[in-house]
């Protein structure tokens, strides 16, 4: 089951394409954060296999171009056992927290690029597809 949110953000697609470059980068000194780039377009979209809970997720940014703003849709795709054990124990309603942490990030992703504080490093790597951060798992 999808989870889909979308936030408007005042910049440009490399702006806030920079800002999730530089949050993956961070996310890879936490102790415990795992993801994987899958796939990656520069500008317009990264999709992630990522873990929140203890559940593997798949995660995508698009990055849409409007007017005076750029629209960013994030899509979460919890899957495995564990997702399916939890959507059995909670009759199939409760994806609240998945839901939450979708909206926190895209207010974080916003704030950070709209303050000028996403340290985007034009010349920082990014991780290419097949790019992998592992961690011991948490089970």
């Amino acid at each position: 089951m999808s989870i889909e949110k979308a936030f408007a953000i005042r910049a440009n697609p490399h702006e806030i394409y920079a800002a999730i470059q530089s949050d993956l980068a961070a996310a890879g000194e936490h102790e415990g954060s795992t993801y994987e780039v899958l796939h990656s377009d520069p500008g317009r979209s990264i999709r992630l296999r990522v873990t929140i809970g203890g559940m593997p997720c798949h995660l995508r940014y698009e990055i849409i171009p409007r007017d005076e703003h750029c629209e960013v849709v994030a899509s979460l795709d919890p899957y495995g056992w564990r997702y399916t054990a939890f959507r059995i124990m909670t009759l199939g309603l409760s994806n609240g927290g998945f839901e939450a942490t979708l909206v926190q990030s895209l207010a974080n992703l916003k704030a950070a690029v709209e303050a000028g504080t996403a340290g985007g490093d034009d010349d920082a790597p990014f991780p290419d597809e097949g790019a992998r951060l592992v961690t011991a798992p948490d089970e």
